[in-house]
């Protein structure tokens, strides 16, 4: 019997892994895939201190100082310097973690389809099905960290209506530059949505586009190549050719509880512990995956779920705000017509670059509003008109 069964190798599952393991817990991770990060579901794009103090090593990161924002009619560039914002080069994230946690005793299982859990008086068995066929996996506490699917969670809870769909092409690309990113928003390229260019390593890019469903009925595939033949993009991408095509999924409605019920925690997608202004989330999957694997750790051994109640709480505290701020701008933003798209970008390149770093990173902090406003009253104005679409 295992202490901790993980269902969903991605990055909550395997910092959830890793922090249980540490603390001496029998862990069993399930995934469903035959590698760990293939195929590849989300862009990368994250921030670099977060990243840093995660342990993330400097070789899977790839820091922009430069974002370019592309309106349907108007463009500005913002530097951040020193850089911020980078994009992870995400199998090799995904794969490193992997390796932690087997480092830290983790038993490790592909191709392992999570089906269903039942929780009984002193545990839960999860349903498995794999290439040996049907099993189960007895454990005293269980995580789902299956994503959108929130495949052992779903049953307490409704699905997510509302989410991010995005679909990119990973190129090479020999002439893009390494410190510039692309963020181009417009019904034409990307309605409710937006897409993007992100350099991740010397030669290689990840372009894409993300709408929100319900709020657009387009297929993002349908504008990908909209993207590509933007003007400004033409030299960045001189000579690039696809490698891979990636889909993915994220939810877009507000955060959810992560204690789920008896002996069960959801982190990651699974718990909507995702920004939905940007459709980022792999920072606060791996901050909430850790949390909650040292939260379970504690639970196991004291008998109860209070680790993890307070875990839970503690969470919610510090992004609860937040997230709620993301929510309602990304319902605004989803609404925007391409004169709206317009006045924010020029809004965007009359703000402080710091300022615009945090609120990509869903940082909405009153003393950096009310800065703002003070030094730049007009700008201030102009963007929160831009706000209401």
């Amino acid at each position: 019997m295992y202490d901790v069964v993980v269902a969903g190798g991605g990055p909550a599952g395997l910092c959830a892994a890793i922090a249980a393991a540490r603390q001496g817990m029998r862990v069993c991770v399930l995934e469903r895939e035959a590698a760990f990060g293939i195929p590849t579901r989300t862009s990368g794009g994250t921030f670099l201190a977060d990243m840093q103090a995660l342990g993330v090593p400097e070789r899977l990161l790839n820091p922009v100082t430069r974002v370019r924002f592309l309106g349907p009619t108007t463009a500005t560039s913002v530097r951040i310097e020193p850089a911020v914002v980078g994009v992870l080069d995400v199998r090799g994230l995904y794969q490193w973690l992997a390796e932690r946690a087997a480092e830290e005793g983790a038993e490790l299982h592909l191709r392992s389809t999570v089906t269903g859990m039942q929780a009984h008086g002193d545990g839960v068995a999860v349903s498995v099905r794999g290439h040996g066929g049907e099993w189960r996996a007895a454990a005293r506490w269980a995580v789902d960290a299956t994503g959108v699917a929130a495949v052992l969670s779903g049953a307490e809870r409704p699905a997510y209506r509302r989410r991010g769909v995005g679909v990119e092409l990973d190129m090479a690309a020999p002439g893009v530059p390494l410190d510039t990113c692309w963020l181009a928003m417009g019904g034409e390229v990307a309605p409710s949505g937006y897409g993007w260019v992100f350099p991740y390593r010397p030669g290689r890019v990840r372009v894409g586009v993300g709408v929100l469903r319900p709020d657009a009925q387009a297929d993002p595939r349908d504008h990908l190549d909209r993207l590509l033949a933007l003007p400004e993009l033409r030299e960045a991408l001189a000579g690039a050719q696809p490698v891979e095509t990636h889909a993915g999924l994220i939810p877009a409605e507000p955060l959810r509880p992560a204690l789920v019920g008896p002996r069960l925690v959801a982190v990651g997608d699974a718990s909507a512990q995702a920004s939905t202004l940007v459709g980022e989330g792999i920072r606060f999957a791996m901050r909430a995956g850790s949390g909650a694997g040292r939260a379970v750790a504690e639970a196991v051994r004291a008998g109860d779920d209070a680790p993890v109640r307070a875990f839970d709480a503690a969470w919610r505290d510090r992004f609860g705000r937040d997230f709620g701020l993301a929510y309602r701008l990304s319902q605004s933003m989803a609404r925007f017509s391409d004169a709206s798209w317009d006045r924010a970008v020029r809004a965007i390149g009359e703000m402080p670059p710091w300022f615009v770093a945090e609120a990509l990173g869903t940082r909405f902090r009153a003393a950096s509003i009310l800065r703002v406003a003070a030094r730049h009253p007009g700008a201030m104005r102009r963007v929160l008109r831009a706000a209401r679409g």
